[in-house]
C-alpha cells in the first residue's frame, strides 16, 4: 500500500542514485559507523570534560540561573516550577526522615527559606549534592 501511494519518491531516487556493489555499499557502511563512533566519543569526552571542570549544571555554570534559585532545594525548586500550590516536603537520608516542611505557593518566602536552609542543623552536610 505505501509502495503504491509513494511511487514518485522512489522513481526521484532511482533516476538520482546510481546502483552500487555490494563492496562499495560495506565501504560506505563502514566509513559511516566510524565517523558516527568518533563524534560520539567526542561527545563523551565533551561531557566528562564538563563535569570535571565542575560545570555539570551548565545553566548556573553560565550564570543563567539567579543565585538565590540555586540554594534553594530541588523539591522546592519543582514545586515552585510547576506551579504547585501546595505540598508537603520530605526531606530523607536513606530510609530515615530528616525533616519534612510544607510549601504554600501563596506564602512562600524565598530569602527566609533560604535562611532556613543555610543554618539546618537537621543535615550536618546541608549541601545537595554537587559534583
Amino acid at each position: 500500500m505505501l509502495g503504491f501511494r509513494y511511487h514518485f519518491v522512489r522513481r526521484f531516487f532511482r533516476r538520482i542514485m546510481k546502483p552500487m556493489t555490494v563492496e562499495e555499499a560495506q565501504a560506505k557502511k563502514l566509513f559511516l559507523s566510524k565517523a558516527y563512533f568518533s563524534i560520539s566519543i567526542l561527545a563523551f569526552c565533551t561531557v566528562l570534560y564538563q563535569v570535571k571542570q565542575g560545570r555539570l549544571n551548565w545553566l548556573e555554570s553560565e550564570e543563567l540561573i539567579p543565585d538565590e534559585e540555586v540554594k534553594i532545594s530541588p523539591a522546592f525548586q519543582y514545586a515552585r516550577m510547576l506551579n504547585i500550590p501546595k505540598a508537603t516536603i520530605v526531606r530523607m537520608k536513606g530510609a530515615e526522615v530528616l525533616n519534612s516542611k510544607d510549601y504554600n505557593k501563596e506564602t512562600f518566602n524565598l530569602s527566609e527559606h533560604i535562611q532556613e536552609e543555610e543554618s539546618s542543623p537537621v543535615d550536618p552536610h546541608n549541601k545537595f549534592i554537587r559534583i
